[in-house]
C-alpha cells in the first residue's frame, strides 16, 4: 500500500467532509427556520467551509501531479473496484436503477482522475452511502487497498 495513495483518498474526504458540512448549513437555513443569528452563524460556516474546499481541492490537484503514477492508480483501482461491484447488482426498481445511473457517472469521473482531467470526485451520499461508508471503513484498515487486487 503506497503512502501516497493514503494521503490522496484522506484529502479526497476532507473536501467531501467540508462540502457536506456546507450544505448541511444551507439546508439548514433553507429548511430549519433559524433565527438571526443561528442564520449568521450558518452562512459563517457556509463561508468558511466552501473557502475549505475550495483549498482542499488546489491541495489535491497539487498533490495528484507529484504523488507517483502508481499511488493514483492505486486510488483510482481502489474507487472503480467498488463502483464496479456496485454496477452489477441487479436493478429491481427505479432507486436501484438511479443508484446503478450514479455509479455509473462516478465511475466516469473516476476514469477522469485517471486520465488527468478531474482532480476531485465526490460520493452522493443517498444512493451511494455504502460506498462512502465502506470507503470511509476501508482507510482506517491497513490493507484498504487489497479491495480491488
Amino acid at each position: 500500500m503506497l503512502t501516497e495513495a493514503i494521503d490522496l483518498e484522506s484529502l479526497r474526504q476532507r473536501i467531501e467532509d467540508a462540502e457536506y458540512e456546507s450544505g448541511s448549513m444551507a439546508d439548514f437555513i433553507d429548511l430549519g427556520r433559524p433565527d438571526a443569528q443561528a442564520r449568521r452563524n450558518a452562512q459563517e460556516t457556509i463561508l468558511k467551509r466552501d473557502k475549505e474546499a475550495k483549498d482542499l481541492k488546489e491541495q489535491l490537484k497539487k498533490l495528484i501531479q507529484v504523488s507517483p503514477p502508481a499511488a493514483v492508480e492505486e486510488w483510482v483501482n481502489f474507487h472503480t473496484a467498488i463502483l464496479l461491484r456496485i454496477i452489477q447488482e441487479p436493478v429491481t426498481d427505479a432507486n436501484t436503477h438511479t443508484r446503478q445511473t450514479v455509479a455509473k457517472t462516478t465511475l466516469k469521473h473516476w476514469e477522469e482522475v485517471s486520465a488527468g482531467t478531474r482532480d476531485y470526485v465526490g460520493i452522493n451520499w443517498h444512493f451511494l452511502k455504502d460506498y462512502k461508508a465502506e470507503v470511509r471503513r476501508a482507510r482506517s484498515s491497513k490493507n484498504w487497498c487489497e479491495i480491488w487486487k
